[in-house]
């Protein structure tokens, strides 16, 4: 496997995403493209998946490009946007190996995606470079999920059936422990056609997450934001508070 490949989101996985969340939630969608209208100017979604918020954006011919770690995802993404007739700018990549000579008005990493980055290390260095990609008085825009997405039953294996257009189906099966603000799982994922299963697929999954704002805020100022605001999600005018599962975080340069 190459160092730009991750060990999640394969061809099972985001088969799976794709049947569960073939959409943008409307609210966060909304929220996002209030941002990328008020850029005025070339837009990055890192972590892009499968386009679940990108193609709609170009739909709406913003300019919007991305990138992600995952092969699998970005072959959905261009199969979907080749239904659709567009042409997205996408690639793959890492978002610690992020160099481009280009810089943005807006980045914006929607639905928690940004918990993939685990060690701090890796955080503070994508902060940076997300810092260093934006033009003066550039937006971050993320989302950092707290400890309310952890499972009440950690330890034990908890299945799903997701049923298919054609009539067959993937059963997921998924293992998830908590330990030091990570939310790590094994999930197995099964293809079963004619109740046959004819492929398997294990993935490790984890999530930090981060229930004291504080933590990022102080390596957004650290890695140089002048301005970090938190937002309840997806309502500008609302502050977080502590039932909330993700918090928004708006950081200027």
């Amino acid at each position: 496997m190459s160092k730009h490949e991750l060990n999640s989101y394969l061809s099972l996985c985001t088969e799976f995403y794709d049947l569960i969340r073939p959409h943008p939630p409307e609210d966060a969608y909304a929220f996002y493209r209030t941002y990328v209208v008020n850029a005025g100017g070339l837009a990055m979604e890192p972590m892009c998946g499968s386009g679940r918020f990108l193609l709609p954006f170009l739909k709406e011919n913003f300019e919007v490009i991305g990138f992600d770690a995952s092969k699998h995802m970005l072959s959905a993404l261009y199969a979907k946007a080749k239904i659709q007739d567009l042409r997205p700018e996408v690639w793959q990549g890492l978002v610690e190996d992020l160099n481009r000579t280009q810089r943005y008005n807006l980045i914006f990493i929607p639905s928690g995606s940004f918990g993939h980055l685990i060690n701090f290390d890796s955080v503070k260095k994508s902060l940076k470079v997300f810092y260093d990609h934006l033009n003066d008085d550039g937006i971050l825009l993320f989302e950092a999920e707290t400890s309310k997405i952890v499972p009440d039953e950690l330890g034990v294996w908890r299945g799903i059936v997701c049923h298919k257009p054609d009539g067959n189906f993937i059963l997921v099966n998924r293992l998830t422990t908590y330990e030091n603000n990570v939310c790590s799982s094994i999930d197995r994922y099964e293809l079963v056609e004619k109740g046959q299963i004819i492929q398997t697929e294990i993935e490790n999954f984890n999530v930090r997450v981060y229930d004291n704002p504080l933590v990022l805020i102080d390596m957004l100022k650290e890695v140089g934001f002048k301005e970090i605001k938190t937002i309840k999600a997806f309502n500008s005018s609302l502050t977080p508070d502590a039932d909330d599962s993700s918090i928004v975080y708006e950081c200027r340069k």
